[in-house]
């Protein structure tokens, strides 16, 4: 098949990567000058990403074995494996996977717009349009993806985070990634320190309201001296969001395909690469192959609605249970790329979490 991506992330490139690999024509529009910048992510990965099999030494910055987890009152330590990686050689990286299987990629070229069976795209170098008409066309190209709204993918109910973060010097421990829940330090998110050494760290948040404000606040109460500043769109994940319409796909950020408990996006969106391009390659029903995934992302969602209604007193007891050593031993079990099997079996050993219950009406 002739196939077109839309945007150069790592998702559209591992995407045009395996469909490569399969045999298909792919060619991979990028509209920024270069892969890998701007960045707008943190960087951080669970240990789920070991499941691609893919090496890490090319992009990896910082590996840690806990997690600070700090509410008002309290602060738990999780024991958990996970990974800090640079964005922009991350970005490469898979470019580069893309390029080694086949996939053509053209820097400097935006969606434009759609014309029938066409679609149009802007080559920024030479200043002209490009008509094309492929036989599946994949929107990989962000939360405010030109290809979803050409092809009518954008519902009224479609919501995005506005995620700050720098690049800062300061004294920090290279094992431990900290984060910050309060109504106060960010409402409907959490604040985080993730450190790339003992002298530097990404510092950051996101919320869907007065981001800056909190972000501001936040760093006036550490003191960090800001080398670098990023900020970037992240959608907030919807069950309603069609993921395919007519001869078009969406992936990753483009279909608000995060984790809305954490806006991680970079496994999930993975995940969906590989279901979609089996999909394409093998004729399988995409919608009924991507049921499993999206059932994992409604509980997400579910979850961050929970969260959502936490006063600060909620985080101070939720942080009190799990610091319990019946509960560290749970988490240490549990990556939170798959929340379902940590919910139940926390439910049943720990039956003080069922006071959260009431935050589900």
């Amino acid at each position: 098949m002739n196939i077109t991506i839309i945007g150069a992330g790592p998702i559209g490139c591992y995407c045009g990567n395996l469909l490569a690999k399969a045999g298909h024509s792919v060619d991979i529009y990028e509209e920024h000058k270069e892969i890998g910048n701007p960045i707008q992510c943190t960087g951080l990965l669970t240990a789920d990403f070991d499941q691609f099999k893919l090496p890490k030494e090319s992009f990896l910055v910082n590996t840690f074995s806990q997690i600070e987890v700090n509410s008002l009152h309290q602060t738990a330590i999780i024991k958990q494996k996970e990974y800090l990686v640079n964005r922009s050689r991350f970005d490469l990286f898979f470019a580069d996977l893309a390029r080694e299987a086949g996939a053509k990629i053209h820097l400097q070229h935006t969606f434009v717009r759609k014309e029938g069976d066409h679609i149009i795209i802007k080559d920024s170098k030479d200043n002209k349009e490009l008509k094309l008409q492929p036989e599946v066309v994949i929107g990989a190209d962000g939360p405010l993806s030109r290809t979803a709204k050409a092809y009518g993918f954008y519902h009224a109910k479609r919501i995005n985070y506005q995620g700050i973060q720098a690049l800062v010097e300061g004294k920090c421990n290279p094992q431990t990634y900290q984060t910050f829940f309060g109504t106060e330090i960010c409402p409907d998110l959490f604040a985080w320190i993730v450190p790339e050494s003992e002298t530097k760290a990404r510092v950051g948040l996101a919320s869907t309201k007065d981001a800056r404000k909190l972000f501001d606040t936040f760093m006036s109460n550490n003191n960090f001296s800001v080398l670098e500043m990023q900020a970037g769109m992240i959608p907030l994940y919807h069950p309603q969001q069609k993921l395919k319409q007519q001869n078009c796909y969406l992936l990753g950020d483009a279909a608000g395909f995060v984790k809305a408990t954490t806006l991680g996006g970079i496994i999930p969106g993975m995940r969906q690469a590989q279901i979609l391009a089996d999909c394409l390659t093998s004729h399988k029903d995409y919608e009924k192959e991507i049921k499993t995934l999206k059932k994992r992302m409604d509980l997400h969602l579910k979850i961050r609605k929970i969260l959502n209604k936490f006063k600060d007193e909620d985080w101070d007891k939720l942080l009190e249970i799990i610091k319990q050593p019946k509960m560290q031993k749970l988490l240490e079990q549990h990556t939170r790329e798959n929340p379902l099997p940590l919910v139940i079996k926390a439910l049943i050993k720990e039956p003080k979490l069922w006071r959260f219950g009431k935050f589900l009406f």
